[in-house]
């Protein structure tokens, strides 16, 4: 197995939180939700703060599902909503998705969201994700292709920044732009029966680039970023707060609009006979 050495390059700042509390198992994982079923027992690998999570355990109960993070907080916050949800077919767990804590073929079902764009090796991911589902099991995975971004207005310093953060996700081991290959990935994982789907996401209101500029900002602000950018030489520090005011501008703009492709696949794991 490869070492730990992935980034997750958003981090765990409080704009990012507010971000992924809005979303849900209908809008990030409606190419998988019909093919899931009550009894249903379910992974969802890098569940985060949960908000996913929880939908799908409704969509399953009473089967279990399992929640795992690598992050430890991420975990507590997950605990939390499932409490003041009242989901309780639901855990959490910190676990390494690259060395899963369960024995072959514990789920019928697995879902990552948000999770391969991180990873050095997404094949090694996938081919652990394989081994606990049980034969006839299906994975869903989706996450945002960075290569189809679209920003209006065309602000110069604000696509730099777009465009540093790309070069500082795949600095973190991540593959920000490999998203588009999400079904080949499934099928040399041993997956078979693979479909591909895409989903555009975007931001056209003020409260939606608003929102999206809080994050933008918080990623572009981060120690770790400063540092990586100015040690590398791909800004100094004086450029990245001009960055970080364009941004912060760009999200109160009233012609503001930004969209991302965001792909996904599903596929089934073969039957043992």
């Amino acid at each position: 197995m490869p070492a730990r050495r992935e980034v997750y390059a958003v981090g765990y700042g409080p704009a990012a939180h507010r971000w992924h509390r809005r979303r849900s198992a209908a809008d990030r994982a409606g190419f998988l939700l019909p093919l899931l079923r009550p009894g249903m027992q379910l992974l969802d690998a890098g569940c985060g703060s949960g908000a996913i999570t929880i939908g799908l355990a409704r969509r399953t109960a009473p089967g279990r599902l399992v929640g795992i993070d690598l992050e430890p907080g991420q975990v507590a916050r997950a605990r939390a909503l499932a409490a003041q949800r009242q989901a309780t077919n639901v855990r959490f767990a910190a676990a390494d998705l690259y060395r899963l804590p369960f024995p072959d073929g514990s789920f019928d079902a697995a879902f990552a969201h948000n999770v391969l764009e991180h990873l050095a090796d997404p094949l090694a991911a996938m081919l652990e994700i394989r081994r606990v589902l049980r034969p006839g099991g299906v994975v869903g995975v989706r996450d945002p292709d960075f290569g189809t971004a679209v920003l209006s207005p065309p602000i110069p310093l604000v696509e730099r920044a777009g465009r540093l953060l790309v070069r500082l996700r795949a600095l973190g081991g991540g593959r920000p732009r490999d998203a588009r290959h999400h079904r080949r990935l499934l099928l040399r994982a041993g997956f078979v029966r693979c479909a591909g789907f895409a989903f555009a996401e975007c931001q056209g209101g003020v409260a939606e680039t608003r929102a999206f500029a809080e994050v933008f900002a918080e990623v572009l602000g981060r120690p770790e970023t400063i540092a990586a950018a100015v040690e590398r030489g791909w800004a100094d520090p004086a450029t990245l707060a001009a960055m970080l005011a364009a941004v912060r501008a760009w999200g109160e703009r009233p012609d503001a609009f930004r969209a991302l492709l965001d792909c996904a696949a599903v596929g089934w794991k073969p039957d043992a006979r």
